[in-house]
C-alpha cells in the first residue's frame, strides 16, 4: 500500500437526528469524519429513464481498512468538502494489503 497516493480529502456525511421543542425530531446532515483517500472516476454512463437523460459518474475509492471502518453503508460521500455528493454502492475489503475500496455513485 502506497500511502502517497491517498491524496483526496472525502467528507463522510451522516444523517443525524436530534429533538425538536415540540416532541418530533428534525433530520440534518453532519459530517462525521474527514478522510483521505484515493480517487479514480471509473464511469461516466449517459442513460435515458422515465423520458429524461441522466448523466451516472461513478467513482473508486481507495482508503485505510480502518478509516473505513468508521463509514457505514447509508453515509453519503462528498469529495473535498465542495464537490458533488456521492451514495455508496459497495464496500469490499482486502485484509491482505490493509485497505478498502469503495464504490459510490453521484447523487443528483
Amino acid at each position: 500500500m502506497d500511502a502517497g497516493k491517498f491524496n483526496t480529502q472525502i467528507d463522510v456525511i451522516r444523517l443525524t437526528k436530534t429533538a425538536d421543542q415540540f416532541g418530533g425530531f428534525t433530520s440534518t446532515e453532519a459530517v462525521v469524519a474527514t478522510v483521505w483517500a484515493g480517487l479514480e472516476y471509473t464511469k461516466g454512463e449517459i442513460k435515458s429513464e422515465n423520458g429524461q437523460r441522466q448523466h451516472f459518474v461513478g467513482i473508486e475509492l481507495k482508503m485505510r481498512k480502518r478509516t473505513a471502518d468508521t463509514i457505514q453503508d447509508q453515509d453519503v460521500l462528498q469529495v473535498e468538502g465542495a464537490g458533488p455528493k456521492y451514495r455508496i454502492n459497495s464496500i469490499v475489503e482486502s485484509s491482505q494489503d490493509f485497505y478498502t475500496t469503495l464504490t459510490a455513485t453521484k447523487i443528483d
